[in-house]
């Protein structure tokens, strides 16, 4: 099978077979001074071939005397019997043993060797049985009793030298397991021979058999499978990994190379940040993505987003590829095991109005989409975009990576899905609105430095595989704040005196809530937030309202007023009202200090 790289073959030892079975008289084991005389015999055997240069193997079959002490190559003693008499024919008959080199291995009937304490087989393979079969057409042995044949099963088969050691001889014959039968030799006529002078041949119908069973234990073929030698397509993807076997060999044991492979990773957004997330995740070994994505690739996009080439612009006439499919297209091309999906679909945002139809269509996919992925990557371009695959990541309790750039600064974060540490919304005191309504063509545009996203990409990558491998995976718990050398706000590894699941450490370090970085000082925070109880984006409130009715709360939300209506669900106007009073008690509390210095 060429196209597949696969060799199917069918192995067969055709052995001829009798119409009633073959009788034998007796059976054992050879004591231990005939198993030392018959390998010292095998081995001159060996050596005369070698040096005659005849034959630098083993002679499958041969013939043994011990009276003589020798052992003789069965085709050597056929053609001396046939210039012997018979006298001299029938006398060294009884003398000879016949043997074959018959490595059996079944266990259908075995007895224990003492000496050896190991169970030896006492059935007859394939070699034997033809031998017995050559003894009866062409030995004139046919119909003759008590002829000695023996199954030889050496210790162990080696290459010889011209120089004999008696270490090897007694090494080969430690485990000898041959043994001797004595037998009733078939006639032809057992094997269903006519007769010598039957001039038509074809009646002679004799029966073979000799296939080997399949893996199945099945007659059947066998297949054998070149495609990790020769499938371009699967080198490939064996070479693709080379990088995180080496590492998981010399460097990190516990590194788990099949949970990666196995992620199911969903993009949303397929710009800057994602091209270069996308890319990273391919290094680690993830192989199953889903890109969503609404935009088209422009001609200001492959100078910046990796994944895309200036034919995905001039497609259609000028229009562009969709984003989600130029980069699911391309990781295709670079990765031969890539399982990459596309979707194009907008978010429904708070503050940008929509027909509910379309809020139906979007939220139906998306949720589906969040529910079937093991990790969402949140790589949007505004604020608002970002509250709805929070709420369903923390709807289903799916891991959330998080990451948004600014001119010359950064943020990747995870979210805690409103139990332990917070989500991007978490730090808001206001409900996300259309941010984009009050500003020009030019101000929408994302402007941030080239080398920024590639950063912030791979530290949102590092972090995740990290929490894949803590055992708490999305409620991992943040490290302790505490000072140190490394960062102002974690904690060094190693001083917590926690437990593994109380622990922010994994094999590849650990797994803070946030990491913020700038271009200006060049530095790193990591701080940790915890999650607000009337947070806009993973409230118990706003939670259990999707749970409820999904549709309703996305549509009621993307209304012109629809912050106003989040902030009154989730309490924050409360919140704020509450807050505001206490700011007004505190004033009139400074006013009456004041007037009392006054005084």
């Amino acid at each position: 099978d060429l196209k597949n790289h696969k060799v199917i073959y069918w192995f067969a030892y055709p052995v001829l077979l009798t119409t009633t079975p073959i009788m034998s008289t007796g059976q054992s084991l050879l004591q231990e001074d005939q198993r030392l005389a018959l390998a010292q015999q095998v081995h001159a055997m060996r050596h005369a071939l070698l040096r005659q240069k005849t034959n630098d193997g083993f002679p499958p079959y041969f013939v043994w005397s011990p009276k003589q002490g020798i052992c003789t190559p069965l085709e050597e003693y056929m053609e001396t019997k046939k210039a012997a008499t018979t006298d001299e024919t029938t006398e060294d008959t009884d003398d000879v043993i016949y043997c074959a080199l018959d490595p059996y291995s079944g266990s259908a009937a075995s007895t224990t060797d003492s000496k050896n304490s190991s169970v030896v087989d006492l059935n007859c393979g394939w070699p034997l049985r033809n031998l017995i079969a050559f003894l009866s057409f062409h030995g004139g042995l046919g119909g003759k009793s008590s002829v000695s044949v023996l199954s030889f099963r050496p210790g162990r088969l080696r290459r010889i030298t011209t120089e004999t050691d008696e270490a090897t001889v007694a090494l080969d014959q430690a485990h000898d397991q041959s043994v001797l039968w004595k037998i009733t030799v078939p006639t032809k006529q057992d094997y269903g021979y006519v007769d010598d002078d039957q001039t038509d041949k074809s009646q002679n119908k004799f029966k073979v058999t000799g296939w080997e069973l399949n893996p199945r234990g099945k007659p059947g073929p066998r297949s054998a499978d070149l495609r990790p030698l020769l499938d371009p397509h699967h080198l490939a993807v064996q070479a693709a990994d080379l990088n995180l076997k080496l590492m998981k060999w010399r460097m990190i044991p516990n590194l788990q190379v099949e949970k990666l492979q196995s992620t199911k990773v969903l993009i949303l957004g397929a710009g800057t940040l994602g091209c270069n997330v996308a890319r990273c995740l391919l290094g680690w070994g993830v192989r199953n993505f889903t890109f969503c994505d609404y935009g088209n690739v422009g001609y200001s996009n492959p100078v910046r987003q990796p994944l895309f080439t200036l034919a995905d612009c001039q497609a259609d006439n000028g229009k562009g590829v969709s984003k989600a499919v130029a980069a699911a297209n391309a990781l295709k091309e670079i990765a031969a095991d890539v399982q990459a999906t596309a979707h194009v679909v907008s978010i429904p945002m708070p503050g940008h109005a929509e027909s509910k139809e379309q809020i139906t269509e979007s939220v139906t996919l998306l949720d589906q989409l969040v529910q079937d992925c093991d990790v969402v990557f949140l790589l949007t371009d505004t604020r608002e975009s970002r509250w709805l695959p929070t709420v369903m990541a923390a709807a289903h309790n799916k891991l959330l990576m998080n990451a948004a750039l600014g001119l010359d600064s950064w943020l990747v974060m995870r979210h805690g899905n409103g139990k332990g540490v917070g989500c991007y919304f978490c730090n808001d005191v206001v409900a996300p609105e259309n941010s984009t309504k009050n500003r020009t063509l030019d101000q929408q545009c994302t402007v941030t430095r080239p080398g920024l996203a590639p950063i912030a990409s791979s530290m949102a990558v590092e972090l995740f595989v990290a929490l894949l491998h803590h055992s708490k995976y999305v409620n991992a718990p943040a490290p302790k704040v505490q000072l140190s050398q490394f960062s102002p706000t974690v904690q060094s590894q190693g001083k917590d005196g926690d437990d593994e699941d109380n622990s922010s450490e994994t094999p590849l370090g650990i797994v803070p809530h946030q990491v913020r970085g700038s271009l200006v000082s060049y530095t790193l925070m990591t701080p940790t937030v915890p999650a607000f109880v009337h947070c806009t984006g993973c409230a118990a409130a706003v939670i259990e309202a999707y749970q409820q009715d999904k549709m309703e709360l996305v549509f009621q939300t993307c209304q012109p007023a629809g912050h106003e209506a989040l902030e009154n669900l989730s309490g924050l106007t409360e919140f704020r009202a509450q807050a505001n009073a206490q700011l007004e008690a505190m004033e009139d509390d400074d006013a009456m200090w004041d007037d009392d210095e006054e005084e």
